[in-house]
Protein backbone atom coordinates (compact mmCIF):
# COMPACT_ATOMS: atom_id res chain seq x y z
CA UNK A 1 0.00 0.00 0.00
CA UNK A 2 0.87 3.40 -1.18
CA UNK A 3 0.06 6.99 1.09
CA UNK A 4 -1.22 9.52 -1.14
CA UNK A 5 -0.42 13.34 0.47
CA UNK A 6 -3.81 13.61 2.43
CA UNK A 7 -3.30 10.32 4.37
CA UNK A 8 -5.31 8.36 2.26
CA UNK A 9 -4.17 4.64 1.40
CA UNK A 10 -4.36 3.94 -2.32
CA UNK A 11 -4.18 0.14 -3.29
CA UNK A 12 -0.81 -0.56 -5.14
CA UNK A 13 -3.35 -1.43 -8.13
CA UNK A 14 -4.38 2.03 -8.60
CA UNK A 15 -0.75 3.51 -8.59
CA UNK A 16 -0.18 0.57 -11.34
CA UNK A 17 -2.96 2.03 -13.45
CA UNK A 18 -1.58 5.80 -12.97
CA UNK A 19 1.85 4.51 -14.03
CA UNK A 20 0.68 3.39 -16.97
CA UNK A 21 -1.12 6.41 -19.43
CA UNK A 22 -1.39 7.24 -22.94
CA UNK A 23 1.32 9.82 -23.59
CA UNK A 24 0.87 11.48 -26.86
CA UNK A 25 -0.44 8.46 -28.77
CA UNK A 26 1.56 5.78 -27.25
CA UNK A 27 1.54 3.99 -24.30
CA UNK A 28 4.16 4.43 -21.75
CA UNK A 29 4.27 1.67 -18.81
CA UNK A 30 6.96 0.97 -16.18
CA UNK A 31 7.32 -2.92 -15.33
CA UNK A 32 8.35 -6.27 -16.50
CA UNK A 33 6.45 -7.31 -19.49
CA UNK A 34 3.68 -9.89 -19.73
CA UNK A 35 5.46 -13.64 -20.19
CA UNK A 36 3.40 -14.08 -23.30
CA UNK A 37 4.57 -10.95 -24.85
CA UNK A 38 7.21 -11.00 -28.27
CA UNK A 39 10.34 -9.81 -27.69
CA UNK A 40 11.31 -6.39 -28.31
CA UNK A 41 12.95 -6.09 -31.46
CA UNK A 42 16.71 -5.49 -31.32
CA UNK A 43 18.25 -1.93 -32.25
CA UNK A 44 19.80 -1.81 -35.47
CA UNK A 45 23.96 -1.71 -35.36
CA UNK A 46 23.68 1.26 -37.85
CA UNK A 47 21.65 3.75 -37.71
CA UNK A 48 18.73 3.55 -40.97
CA UNK A 49 18.24 6.01 -43.40
CA UNK A 50 14.91 6.90 -45.20
CA UNK A 51 13.98 9.68 -47.66
CA UNK A 52 12.96 10.64 -51.15
CA UNK A 53 15.35 12.23 -54.02
CA UNK A 54 14.37 13.66 -57.07
CA UNK A 55 16.43 15.99 -59.59
CA UNK A 56 14.91 19.48 -60.83
CA UNK A 57 13.83 19.77 -63.72
CA UNK A 58 12.43 16.67 -64.47
CA UNK A 59 14.02 17.07 -68.10
CA UNK A 60 17.32 18.85 -68.25
CA UNK A 61 18.76 20.00 -70.90
CA UNK A 62 22.57 19.31 -71.52
CA UNK A 63 24.42 22.07 -69.81
CA UNK A 64 21.67 23.12 -68.03
CA UNK A 65 22.43 23.39 -64.04
CA UNK A 66 20.62 20.54 -61.95
CA UNK A 67 19.32 20.70 -58.76
CA UNK A 68 18.87 16.93 -56.46
CA UNK A 69 16.82 17.22 -53.71
CA UNK A 70 16.71 14.88 -51.27
CA UNK A 71 14.33 14.88 -47.54
CA UNK A 72 16.70 12.66 -45.02
CA UNK A 73 15.87 11.43 -41.71
CA UNK A 74 17.28 8.82 -39.89
CA UNK A 75 15.90 6.15 -36.82
CA UNK A 76 18.18 8.07 -34.39
CA UNK A 77 20.81 10.77 -34.44
CA UNK A 78 23.77 10.60 -37.15
CA UNK A 79 26.55 12.17 -38.41
CA UNK A 80 27.54 10.74 -41.75
CA UNK A 81 30.82 11.51 -42.70
CA UNK A 82 29.71 12.18 -46.09
CA UNK A 83 26.77 12.09 -49.01
CA UNK A 84 26.50 12.63 -52.49
CA UNK A 85 24.39 11.70 -55.35
CA UNK A 86 26.19 9.32 -57.87
CA UNK A 87 25.56 9.41 -61.77
CA UNK A 88 26.34 7.19 -64.50
CA UNK A 89 25.97 7.93 -68.27
CA UNK A 90 24.79 4.99 -70.67
CA UNK A 91 28.71 4.23 -70.81
CA UNK A 92 29.24 3.95 -67.18
CA UNK A 93 31.34 7.10 -66.48
CA UNK A 94 31.05 8.93 -63.37
CA UNK A 95 29.25 12.19 -62.94
CA UNK A 96 28.91 12.95 -59.18
CA UNK A 97 27.44 15.64 -57.32
CA UNK A 98 29.47 17.02 -55.27
CA UNK A 99 29.98 15.54 -51.87
CA UNK A 100 28.77 16.54 -48.79
CA UNK A 101 30.72 16.21 -45.21
CA UNK A 102 30.62 15.49 -41.57
CA UNK A 103 26.20 15.93 -42.49
CA UNK A 104 24.12 15.31 -39.50
CA UNK A 105 20.31 14.24 -39.42
CA UNK A 106 18.21 13.31 -36.98
CA UNK A 107 15.03 11.59 -36.77
CA UNK A 108 12.98 14.87 -38.26
CA UNK A 109 13.48 15.19 -41.74
CA UNK A 110 15.80 17.94 -43.58
CA UNK A 111 16.07 18.76 -46.89
CA UNK A 112 19.77 18.25 -48.81
CA UNK A 113 20.63 20.28 -52.13
CA UNK A 114 23.21 19.19 -54.08
CA UNK A 115 23.69 20.96 -57.26
CA UNK A 116 26.05 19.96 -60.86
CA UNK A 117 25.25 20.52 -64.89
CA UNK A 118 24.99 16.80 -66.98
CA UNK A 119 27.02 17.86 -69.83
CA UNK A 120 25.78 15.71 -72.93
CA UNK A 121 22.06 14.52 -73.78
CA UNK A 122 21.35 11.00 -73.09
CA UNK A 123 20.11 8.46 -70.51
CA UNK A 124 21.89 8.76 -66.45
CA UNK A 125 21.42 6.77 -63.66
CA UNK A 126 21.09 8.10 -60.42
CA UNK A 127 21.18 7.70 -56.44
CA UNK A 128 22.05 8.57 -53.17
CA UNK A 129 25.72 7.61 -51.66
CA UNK A 130 26.83 8.29 -48.29
CA UNK A 131 29.45 6.70 -45.86
CA UNK A 132 28.21 5.87 -42.33
CA UNK A 133 30.20 7.20 -39.15
CA UNK A 134 32.04 3.70 -39.16
CA UNK A 135 33.39 4.34 -42.50
CA UNK A 136 30.76 2.06 -44.27
CA UNK A 137 29.34 3.54 -47.65
CA UNK A 138 26.02 2.84 -48.60
CA UNK A 139 24.45 2.99 -51.99
CA UNK A 140 20.74 4.09 -51.30
CA UNK A 141 17.97 2.26 -54.08
CA UNK A 142 16.06 3.33 -55.49
CA UNK A 143 18.61 3.67 -58.38
CA UNK A 144 16.62 6.46 -60.88
CA UNK A 145 17.34 7.35 -64.01
CA UNK A 146 16.67 10.91 -65.86
CA UNK A 147 16.95 11.86 -69.37
CA UNK A 148 18.53 14.82 -70.50
CA UNK A 149 17.45 16.54 -73.79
Amino acid sequence: MARESGGRVLPAVLLAVLVALPVGGYLVATGSPAPDDPPAPAVTERPVLVGTLALEPAVPAAGQPVTARAQLSADRPVRLRSLTVKVTDAAGGSLDFPVLRDLPLSTTPQEVTLHRALPAPGQYTYFLAYQMPDGTEVSLPPWQRVMVR
